[in-house]
């Protein structure tokens, strides 16, 4: 299946950037560039419409969705239900997917009917709204309120499921499943179970299949955190827990590791690996992000812009 999103100049300008290495400008006047992978192929054409195809480009095309807060295409997501934002529900959403360093997270928590003013009283809301400082003085205040799971992959054993053939967005299906089971061996009752979307409902549902006794969700949205209390307490939990322990490495290793994917983190992972070899990485980072290849290309080039 083809993905296709329309970008802006800006925009573009950060695709191409991301993937600079792998990016050839095209003869071709409707075309702009195209950038080829091993299993991904991205088409940039002139309309401002890029084209993600391969085995990748699922997961490529999410990632950029959420970069760049696009709407999402008709055909891939339902209409959002427009339910009150505090009905009772499991929301679950996910945190450092899109971070070169620190592990992947998921939370699920549980929102009931008298948890309302509380969660109006602090403020609750999408926790890519709030700043970290906001997110580590209200995650410990939910977490001792509401009924939440949380997960927890670290690096080296993502980096090392990523190894074995999973890709991101299996690893993401696994989790949120697991803590969806979490939640109801915890509730007595069976409430509405929403998951932020972060690919088509087919795929998430295929990725299902291989785990043992799924819970499927009733809902299944693109910025359910928007639409849901509960997911929104999910991913400020989330977000805290990945922030937490990208604290707690950058203690490990003695430098101060960067969020997010950019021209600082690739310098910084390249400082890294002159330091300690790849090795360094295998705890810290998700290898399998470009970064990884970019910090090796400026190690080569002997010329890091630290």
């Amino acid at each position: 299946m083809n993905f296709v999103m329309e970008l802006n100049d800006k925009q573009t300008k950060a695709l191409m950037d991301f993937y600079r290495h792998n990016v050839k400008i095209s003869p071709q006047p409707h075309i702009t560039a195209m950038i080829k992978d091993d299993n991904l192929t991205i088409t940039i054409y002139a309309s401002h419409k890029v084209m993600f195809q391969g085995k990748e480009a699922e997961e490529a095309f999410f990632f950029w969705h959420e970069n760049f807060d696009l709407p999402m295409p008709p055909e891939l997501t339902k209409p959002k239900i427009k339910d009150d934002y505090f009905i009772p529900s499991i929301g679950s959403d996910e945190s450092g997917v899109g971070d070169y360093f620190g592990p992947l997270t998921v939370c699920a928590a549980y929102i009931k009917d008298e948890d309302k003013d509380f969660l109006l009283e602090n403020n609750v809301r999408d926790s890519k709204l709030l700043s970290d400082k906001q997110i580590i003085e209200t995650a410990p205040k939910l977490m001792k309120r509401v009924v939440y799971s949380l997960l927890v992959l670290n690096n080296k054993k993502y980096n090392n499921l990523i190894n074995k053939g999973y890709n991101a967005n299996t690893l993401k299906a696994y989790l949120h499943a697991q803590t969806h089971k979490k939640m109801l061996l915890k509730t007595k009752d069976r409430p509405k179970i929403v998951v932020d979307q972060f690919c088509s409902e087919k795929t998430y549902f295929n990725y299902l299949k291989a785990f043992k006794d799924p819970i499927k969700p009733d809902l299944f949205i693109t910025k359910a955190e928007s639409a849901y209390a509960s997911v929104a307490v999910a991913s400020i939990i989330a977000r805290y827990a990945f922030l937490i322990h990208l604290k707690r490495l950058s203690d490990e290793t003695g430098i101060r590791l960067l969020k997010g994917a950019s021209i600082k983190v690739d310098n910084l992972a390249s400082k890294l690996i002159k330091q300690g070899g790849m090795n360094a990485l295998n705890n810290i980072a998700k290898i399998h992000f470009k970064t990884t290849e970019k910090a090796k290309a400026l190690l080569d080039s002997n010329n890091p812009t630290y």
